[in-house]
């Protein structure tokens, strides 16, 4: 019978393998978010509680791919699968992100002071109070939700031809390597107690 293992591959060369697949992980759970924000809707009002939670974690798990950091991400080229609609829905989403969840000022909400009096006795009370109102877009709608399903099926499909090259050219790149070097490595787990501040960027 044989047993097959694994070692951690510790190489600069396997750095983009791991970035596209952390890719493929933001997009799948993007896209499980917003299935699942969906089938919740059906039955409750998505404008409820959960509905701007749900929206701001689905379009930040959206957005991860196609922001710049120590992370390959998903470029231009990636974006010329579109068509003009799904690029219009893209970019919807990423300036939703940006300028309405990552940014305190935007055009989707507003804060209005008011200066409250009563009609009828204005003229001898004068004004009553001060106030201020808050309105917003609460969360995403039903088509922008099956927009942001779609594109993530698009970016999927490429992410994961890209990972299967990767792979294979990791594979003949490695195999021409000492195995005494590369089995050196061993094997290790995600451990939180090992990470760093949160406010400290990954190492590359």
């Amino acid at each position: 019978m044989a047993t097959y293992t694994w070692v951690d591959l510790h190489h600069a060369e396997a750095a983009l393998l791991a970035d596209l697949h952390g890719i493929k992980v933001d997009l799948e759970r993007a896209r499980d978010f917003a299935l699942s924000w969906r089938g919740a809707s059906d039955s409750v009002s998505p404008a409820l509680q959960w509905g701007e939670a749900l929206s701001i974690a689905i379009v930040v798990k959206y957005s991860r791919p196609f922001r710049t950091g120590v992370r390959a991400r998903l470029e231009q080229d990636a974006l010329v699968l579109l068509d003009l609609r799904q690029r219009e829905a893209h970019d919807y989403l990423l300036a939703y992100r940006d300028k309405h969840v990552a940014h305190s000022v935007n055009g989707y909400e507003h804060n209005q002071p008011r200066l409250n009096y009563c009609v009828e006795r204005v003229a001898e009370e004068g004004f009553t109070d001060v106030s201020c109102s808050h309105a917003r877009v609460v969360g995403l709608n039903g088509q922008r939700m099956g927009d942001l399903v779609e594109l993530c099926g698009v970016f999927l499909s490429e992410v994961e031809q890209r990972i299967e090259a990767e792979r294979q050219r990791l594979l003949r790149l490695l195999r021409a390597m000492p195995h005494e070097e590369l089995l050196k490595a061993g094997q290790s787990g995600f451990a939180a107690e090992r990470l760093g501040r949160v406010s400290e960027r990954r190492k590359p």
